[in-house]
């Protein structure tokens, strides 16, 4: 079962998302995803004229599987 989940996007002044490969792109599915704001911001602050917009999504998987994939990649990095 699954459960509605909050997450974090970064866009650019004309609505682009952040993605994956640090580039941004008009595929929103292709959106880096934050589950916490304040990374979100962090992440932003880097790129000017950007905003971090929430969004909620469908997930079939806990939340600790996401953040867990997303701290590697970022410690990884």
């Amino acid at each position: 079962m699954g459960t509605m989940v909050t997450r974090y996007r970064i866009e650019d002044e004309v609505g682009r998302v952040l993605t994956n490969e640090y580039f941004f792109s008009y595929e929103v599915d292709d959106a880096l995803q934050f589950r916490c704001e304040d990374e979100a911001l962090e992440e932003a602050a880097a790129f000017p004229r950007t905003t971090v917009e929430r969004f909620e999504r469908y997930s079939t998987f806990p939340d600790f599987f996401l953040s867990e994939g997303v701290s590697v990649e970022r410690s990884a990095a």
